[in-house]
């Protein structure tokens, strides 16, 4: 059952990562603009994504640091977006 919930959170994991974060980045370089987005909650949620990645990390759990990582480099993509836009 535990390898089930680690398969189920990863794919959840990645899905947010690739089809709901690539979209958002996608709509601030058509629309060159931010607005509409909470600067705090981005940051906010690049803090938990990287501690993610850092407790998979220092745990071994390959499952957890990959999809997590991969948020991490979409929402530091969006986080890096405020100060360009």
């Amino acid at each position: 059952m535990l390898q089930i919930v680690q398969w189920s959170t990863s794919v959840a994991t990645v899905l947010v990562a690739i089809f709901g974060y690539s979209d958002q980045i996608r709509l601030i370089f058509d629309h060159q603009s931010t607005s509409g987005l909470s600067f705090v909650m981005v940051l906010l949620a690049f803090f938990s994504w990287t501690s993610y990645t850092l407790y998979g990390w220092l745990h071994g759990d390959k499952k957890l640091f990959w999809s997590n990582l991969l948020g991490t480099v979409f929402i530091s993509i969006i986080l890096v977006s405020f100060f360009i836009f």
